[in-house]
């Protein structure tokens, strides 16, 4: 039987339908008008209406609406379309965000505008409606959207600022706290020592990788080893290691900077690949960014300098999905072949994950210890997160027991090479275990890059540049159960769990080379390609024997929500279905967690298809021999999702 569809507005604090709320006054000026379909929209559809209308169709609302900019003429016109259920204006009060503090002044606000806002004319508008120090931002340039930047002194701007017609959302400014070579080893192998670097072992170090650390307060010394240059030791494309570093003026170098940009991809620059602290992408080259504006600006920044894997070891003050996880959900999304690494809440710290972090297509990381405890787990909040109950931590990285770049006690009089453990922050943190993921998808590019995908060998006729899609699905489908130590609050008992997510990095568990015993199968998608409403595809792989877990992982970079979104911000939905040589169905997270493997599918027992994430895993402890369809499924999808697809086992 059917379900009838359910027409509710899924934004402010209760749910409604549009079609109950009175129509405004008329107005001449383009106001916020929500757009109610009938049904979800195919490719034609959106192109006609795009065409007939000059609608937007970029900021989706459920259940099946779309946040418009639109005067009344052509309301009247979109409501005579057959695919229209209703227009409506936006009520102002639902254009601010829920986290504005309740009391006090002045507040800082970030202020999203429409596309097509007169910018000088805004700013005379948020200054008429009591606003000060207006600043505009024009990200129209970089593919995103205006915004403002201002303060207000009377509480009572506040209402005037969110009835402006130009604009889409009002949030406050947030202030950012940091999160709290042995390692860049368990990364790889899981172990340590003369055996422990089995990726570093096929010479991917770094090489032609660039990481982005954009730091929360401080910057680096580029007269420490792991980022000096001589004779010219000014940051640019002929540094061996630092192609930008952007700060104010006056800002401080500060360990926790030199450490996680140490722990990515620091290394002396005497003796190269030899110091024993030297970072898990040693060869690789940085783009160093002290924070200074809005985090788009700063991906944009970092990706116009060369980097494609961009670390982040810090948060925001608010759990809450704003502005900061929409930049680097948008970012991502625009820039498929980018990946950004967040690092989850420390657990000493407020519960729950905040954004960056916890943005979809951000690879959010707590930590575990130090080998030969890397079973258990170090630092960072448990999931899921709130209110809309997605996975975050995605995974785990090694975090503790970590030294990397030190502050020099005395002031440098030229190169210094002090390492060690952190003197001032905690031992184990979310914030070293970040840069370890970066590291790690760095070496994931650079497998694809320099052709080792499919042979297992360097072969430099065949590189393959991977979307950022593809190394996140890399890097979950090499993850292992931690099997140790939880915390107080949060067990590890049981798989996948809210502290670990998939578990912790192994890459040598998924990036093929002759003489591993697991095989290697990608399907890298790109939005251009994608699936579209309704539309399915069947990939098939063969597996040799049972004698390997066969693990299938799908990754999709989903597309930024609404702004007015922020409570359920996952949009496209993509299916995982996979069936046996017998014909035994399994579903993309339907997973037993008492095993820790998937359930054979049965509609009575199945958890049915999950609609929150987008990262999708079916586990196989011992898969019968034979041909294995992996069918995808474009349930819910707005125009083209591009997907990336990893299987790895006893593949032939």
């Amino acid at each position: 039987m059917t379900r009838p569809q359910d027409f509710r507005l899924l934004i402010g604090p209760e749910p409604f339908d549009p079609i109950d709320v009175a129509p405004g006054a008329l107005a001449p000026g383009k106001k916020a008008t929500v757009v109610q379909f009938t049904a979800a929209l195919t490719i034609p559809d959106v192109a006609r209406l795009k065409s007939a209308y000059g609608l937007v169709l970029d900021r989706f609302i459920p259940n099946l609406a779309y946040l418009e900019h639109l005067d009344d003429a052509t309301v009247a016109k979109v409501r005579a379309d057959f695919l229209v259920r209703t227009c409506t204006a936006l009520d102002p009060a639902l254009k601010l965000a829920p986290w504005i503090p309740a009391t006090g002044t002045p507040l800082a606000l970030i202020v999203t505008l429409f596309d097509d806002t007169d910018l000088p004319a805004v700013r005379t508008s948020l200054t008429a409606a009591g606003a000060r120090d207006v600043q505009v931002l024009d990200n129209r340039e970089i593919g995103s959207h205006p915004v403002a930047r201002c303060a207000i002194d009377d509480r009572s701007a506040l209402p005037l600022v969110a009835a402006l017609d130009d604009v889409v959302w009002v949030e406050p400014e947030q202030a950012t706290v940091s999160f709290n070579v042995e390692a860049a080893q368990t990364i790889q192998s899981g172990t340590v020592g003369e055996h422990g670097g089995t990726i570093w072992d096929q010479k991917i170090h770094g090489e032609g990788q660039v990481i982005d650390i954009i730091e929360e307060g401080g910057t680096i010394d580029l007269s420490h080893c792991f980022f000096t240059d001589d004779p010219v030791n000014i940051p640019g494309p002929l540094h061996r290691k630092v192609l930008k570093l952007t700060s104010k003026a006056g800002t401080k170098v500060t360990e926790h900077a030199m450490f996680v940009a140490g722990i990515a991809a620091g290394d002396a620059q005497t003796n190269q690949g030899a110091h024993p602290h030297r970072g898990g992408a040693w060869a690789a080259k940085i783009v160093f960014r002290t924070r200074d504006t809005h985090l788009v600006n700063m991906l944009e920044d970092g990706m116009n300098a060369g980097a494609t894997i961009h670390n982040t070891s810090w948060g925001v003050e608010n759990p809450d999905y704003d502005k900061t996880a929409r930049d680097a959900d948008d970012f991502s999304f625009r820039n498929e072949d980018h990946v950004v690494v967040g690092a989850a809440a420390p657990f000493h710290g407020p519960n729950d994950n905040r954004p960056p972090g916890i943005a979809k297509n951000v690879l959010c990381v707590a930590a575990a210890e130090a080998f030969p405890f890397e079973m258990d787990y170090g630092d960072g909040q448990p999931g899921p997160t709130v209110p809309d109950g997605r996975r975050k931590p995605d995974l785990i990285a090694v975090g503790g027991g970590i030294s990397s770049a030190l502050l020099n006690p005395a002031p440098a009089s030229g190169p210094y090479c002090l390492t060690g453990p952190p003197q001032v922050f905690g031992a184990t943190a979310s914030s070293w275990a970040a840069p370890n993921a970066a590291a790690a998808a760095a070496l994931v590019r650079q497998y694809f890059t320099e052709g080792f995908y499919p042979r297992g060998e360097r072969l430099g006729n065949r590189p393959f540049f991977p979307t950022g899609a593809l190394i996140r699905a890399v890097l979950l489908n090499s993850t292992v159960d931690m099997t140790g130590s939880g915390l107080p609050t949060a067990s590890l008992k049981g798989y996948p769990t809210a502290l670990e997510g998939w578990g912790r990095i192994r890459l040598d568990r998924t990036l093929f080379f002759p003489g591993s015993p697991r095989r290697l199968f990608v399907n890298d998608v790109r939005h251009l390609a994608g699936l579209t409403l309704g539309q399915q595809v069947t990939r098939q792989v063969s597996v040799a024997n049972g004698s390997e877990i066969l693990k299938i992982t799908l990754v999709w970079t989903d597309v930024p929500p609404a702004e007015s979104l922020h409570t359920l911000p996952s949009r496209n939905s993509i299916r995982l279905d996979v069936e046996d040589p017998a014909g035994v169905r399994y579903l993309g997270n339907d997973i037993d967690r008492t095993t820790g493997f998937s359930r054979p599918f049965a509609p009575a027992t199945s958890s049915g298809a999950d609609l929150r994430n987008n990262v999708q895993m079916v586990i196989v402890e011992h898969p019968p021999a034979g041909p294995w369809r992996i069918s995808l499924h474009g349930d819910l999808i707005f125009e083209q999702q591009g997907y990336a697809l990893v299987v790895s086992g006893a593949l032939k």
